[in-house]
């Protein structure tokens, strides 16, 4: 499935635009609930704690405080 995003829309809120239902929690990336493996592009993540470095090396990103820069694709 694609969504069309804006670069300063989350990835979550581009899932939910497009009907797909990403499990989140607090929506301010403290919590982990949200984080989706990153398949391809870059995104923009400032998140608050809820992500390891080393998930974050693996691909993984916060799907609530992650924003597309380019074509970005993830697994949901």
């Amino acid at each position: 499935m694609t969504a069309w995003a804006a670069e300063t829309d989350t990835i979550l809120a581009a899932a939910r635009g497009a009907g797909l239902n990403i499990p989140s929690g607090c929506t301010f990336g403290v919590c982990g609930t949200c984080k989706v493996k990153k398949l391809s592009g870059d995104v923009h993540m400032v998140h608050n704690g809820g992500i390891s470095e080393d998930d974050i090396a693996a691909g993984y990103i916060l799907a609530c405080c992650s924003h597309p820069i380019g074509r970005v694709s993830v697994d949901v």
